[in-house]
């Protein structure tokens, strides 16, 4: 173990924990975090949620908020978007576009989805290459050295650690205004099974 630029000899404190890091949640800070530290030789362990597109309290997916629902899908759809103006255009460039041009919703959204899939995929491999223990679940600080991991099938198990990170991030939620429940946040947006006619959008993040 690093410390201050010197290296530590004593393993006698060290050998008390199961982990020197547990990083609870792997987004791009957390995977950051644990990536760097095990460089260092720190035995560094991770939490995250299953993945899923749209996030809660029990689904979420290494990557976090930027690759699986922020700006990784936010920016295929827009680049999806700007083709019909690009279409459009090359008709005054000498472009004689004789067929009608469909678009095809849903596969633009099936293709988003199986990309933030396989950048998924790429960052648990990272955290793997790197020497960092991933595990599936939620996780709950409950002692300055101590996290419980709640797995999916909802078995408990409990690590001790030197240093814990909370790296969880944030969630869209719902503005607190009358009518709220009619609404949807920017995670089901990127995820809509229809393309709507119309739009009102509450933020301008």
């Amino acid at each position: 173990m690093v410390i201050d630029g010197d290296v530590s000899n004593s393993t006698e404190e060290e050998a008390q924990y199961d982990f020197d890091l547990f990083v609870i949640g792997a987004g791009s800070g957390g995977v950051r975090a644990s990536r760097t530290a095990a460089g260092y030789g720190a035995k560094v362990a991770i939490c995250e949620l299953p993945f899923h597109p749209i996030s809660s309290e029990s689904i979420g997916g290494v990557g976090g908020t930027c690759v699986i629902r922020g700006c990784v899908p936010k920016k295929i759809l827009v680049y999806g978007a700007s083709f019909r103006g690009e279409f459009e255009d090359a008709k005054n460039f000498g472009w004689e576009l004789n067929e009608p041009i469909n678009f095809n919703w849903k596969k633009l959204l099936h293709n988003k989805t199986q990309e933030i899939i396989r950048l998924n995929g790429i960052y648990k491999r990272l955290l793997s290459n790197s020497g960092v223990t991933l595990f599936e679940g939620e996780g709950r600080v409950v002692d300055p050295h101590g996290v419980e991991l709640t797995q999916p099938d909802g078995t408990k198990h409990r690590y001790s650690a030197k240093h814990i990170l909370i790296a969880t991030g944030s969630r869209a939620q719902r503005a607190p205004i009358p009518g709220k429940e009619l609404a949807i946040t920017s995670d089901e947006a990127l995820s809509l099974d229809e393309l709507p006619k119309r739009a009102v959008i509450l933020g301008a993040g």
